[in-house]
């Protein structure tokens, strides 16, 4: 069979298909083509682009066109085969697609009495996922219905209807033109629903309570059974239960806030489900060869119907499937295991300030100074200018708390002075030494990895990320940046990919021993550490301070699966009244490592430990006055 495709495209109006562009039909029989033009009248929610697809045997042709009308034409030949002509309806499927992109309200009219071809227009729209929710599809025919087998998944999981023209049986003409819609996952031999006909005198009268191009998804009438596949998160659980009416005699029961949320679609839309787990029990990332592992894989393979996730947002997963609304978001962070307190060899020196040890320091000098040159300038002086004296220095004495001599010889501005410094060093002391005490007491938790430059830096620490997931892809795909030094970790063996099924052994065997961190969404590890702290009673594990990659998650379907039109409107709902930020928060404990002290206060007696950086302060003076005093017995001989 060869086949002609006329694709017109009107871009002002699809009312002015039938009008402005006078679409005339070679044979009297098509002014049925006025009953696409009354269910678009009826249907017009908003300006329409059309397309106009019909094989060679409807001829019509296109008179007047207006400014902006295009005729695509496209020979082909057998609908079925794999030649050039097949992949020219291809082509103009994908021209359809593109259209769809761009244009809000698309209608796509397809006028044929050919099965094979209308067969072939509907497989390949579905699988090069021409038709969006927002792109309209009214097929023309007069086939009966039970020559349409090839058109049910098409006109059933599509925003699509169906005109059938019923003739005369002796004549040609038309009698009328019959308006039917499948509904969504109906069984291929199902009958569908009568919602409008068309008469020759240009009436169109509604059959039935439902509107032109009805919201299918938005309520399911026949309660579909739907296969969800899911993954065990923290605070969910997986479990296997009897169940004599499942395939095997086993059911997979699934059971946390992502199941909750998915009951709660299912009683709004009015369908069933079944969980089902992927081979790889991962979330899904794309391999070189263009496959999907995961969740995502079964989702793009069409193994499963939808998948709740949550799923973060990428540029590449958009590419093979759907998302939802964004219910969620966070930040990728790293957890880390806490070590034993630990003190601080040199917190003697804590207790003042850089800024107060530089002030005394610089106060110190000055006063050196002021008793050296000053007196030197006054008349009866007996010290000549720059000369040194055996008290010259004092201040230092004074500051080292060490015995002073007053010669009788001092000016009382000179006793002055050093009474000041004596007062100031005083109260500096006594400030020291309290602050001193108080501080012996304390001992610090180390937290060393607040940023993914501290975990680069570090010559030894192993890096955990979420196997097969969107960060894997994000680390895989990097060309620049820390990210790509992340990637280069895995030739140095610091770098390792886990499920998230095992997260919890990673936990216990590998990060909480501080020879690993593991980097993930800031929520999940919130959960995991809430769930740690439940078992044990302690915190065991911190967050890192700052947060990288913030991300939205949603869920996901099939590549222009009208699943998602449906399920956009519940997650707004669940979104507006706050239950998707409650319910990924409302875990046992789930703040109570949130604010981890950095320092501990110990009542214990004070050991080498804490005060050795004193007695390496005493024997680093010593060796240098050693070594001096070795100096000075040299340059006397």
């Amino acid at each position: 069979m060869r086949v002609l495709l006329e694709v017109v495209v009107v871009l002002p109006s699809c009312l002015q298909w039938t009008t402005s562009a006078s679409l005339h039909p070679k044979r009297q029989e098509w002014s049925v083509v006025g009953a696409v033009e009354s269910v678009l009248t009826s249907h017009a929610p908003c300006q329409h682009a059309c397309l106009l697809l019909a094989d060679q045997h409807e001829e019509l042709e296109v008179t007047q066109a207006p400014r902006g009308v295009r005729v695509l034409q496209a020979v082909g030949g057998s609908v079925n085969g794999s030649d050039t002509r097949h992949g020219r309806l291809r082509e103009t499927v994908d021209g359809v697609r593109e259209l769809g992109e761009v244009w809000q309200c698309l209608v796509v009219v397809v006028v044929s009495d050919d099965p094979a071809f209308l067969a072939a227009f509907a497989h390949l729209s579905l699988r090069r996922h021409a038709l969006r929710w927002s792109t309209r599809i009214l097929v023309l025919t007069r086939l009966p219905l039970s020559h349409l087998g090839g058109l049910h998944g098409l006109l059933s999981n599509r925003n699509a209807m169906l005109l059938r023209i019923q003739d005369h049986k002796t004549s040609r003409s038309v009698r009328r033109v019959g308006v039917f819609v499948w509904q969504p996952y109906s069984a291929p031999g199902s009958t569908p629903l009568r919602v409008a006909t068309w008469t020759p005198h240009g009436r169109l009268t509604l059959a039935s309570h439902m509107s032109l191009f009805p919201d299918k998804f938005s309520v399911f009438s026949s309660a579909p059974r739907l296969k969800v596949v899911v993954e065990v998160l923290p605070a969910h659980s997986l479990s296997w239960v009897d169940d004599a009416g499942e395939p095997g005699g086993r059911r997979l029961e699934y059971t946390g806030y992502i199941s909750d949320v998915v009951k709660y679609f299912a009683a709004r839309m009015n369908f069933t489900t079944t969980y089902v787990l992927s081979p790889e029990r991962t979330f899904g990332s794309r391999m070189p060869d263009g496959s999907w592992t995961g969740m995502i894989g079964m989702v793009v393979r069409e193994e499963a119907d939808f998948s709740p996730g949550p799923f973060v947002f990428s540029h590449v997963r958009y590419e093979s499937v759907d998302y939802t609304y964004a219910f969620f978001y966070t930040s990728v962070q790293i957890l880390s295991g806490l070590s034993g307190l630990e003190t601080d060899p040199w917190g003697f020196l804590l207790p003042l300030t850089l800024l107060v040890w530089a002030v005394t320091l610089a106060a110190l000098l000055g006063v050196l100074l002021v008793l050296l040159q000053f007196p030197s300038c006054l008349p009866g002086k007996p010290l000549l200018r720059g000369s040194w004296s055996a008290n010259t220095f004092s201040p230092v004495r004074i500051l080292l708390q060490q015995d002073v001599e007053w010669p009788a010889e001092w000016w009382w501005w000179e006793r002055l002075v050093l009474g000041l410094w004596m007062l100031t060093v005083l109260v500096l002391g006594k400030s020291y030494s309290g602050n001193l005490m108080s501080l012996l007491a304390v001992r610090y938790v180390p937290q060393p990895f607040q940023t993914l430059r501290d975990v680069l830096d570090h010559p030894s620490v192993v890096m955990i990320w979420q196997k097969y997931s969107g960060y894997e892809q994000l680390v895989r795909d990097a060309t620049f940046g820390e990210i790509r030094e992340v990637a280069g970790l895995e030739k140095e063996g610091r770098l390792e990919f886990h499920t998230q099924a095992r997260y919890k052994e990673s936990l216990d065997t590998l990060v909480r021993t501080g020879g690993h961190v593991l980097v993930d969404a800031g929520n999940s590890l919130k959960k995991l550490v809430a769930s740690d702290f439940s078992n044990k009673g302690r915190c065991d594990f911190y967050l890192s301070r700052d947060g990288f990659f913030p991300s939205s998650f949603g869920m996901v379907s099939q590549k222009t699966n009208p699943l998602v039109h449906g399920f956009n409107k519940r997650t707004l709902e669940l979104s507006e009244q706050g239950l998707f930020d409650y319910g990924m928060e409302n875990v046992p404990n789930f703040t109570e490592c949130g604010n981890i002290p950095k320092k501990a206060l110990v009542m214990s007696s004070i050991s080498v430990s804490n005060i050795w950086g004193v007695f390496v302060l005493l024997g680093g003076g010593l060796s240098a006055a050693l070594v001096v005093w070795c100096m000075e017995l040299t340059c006397r001989r």
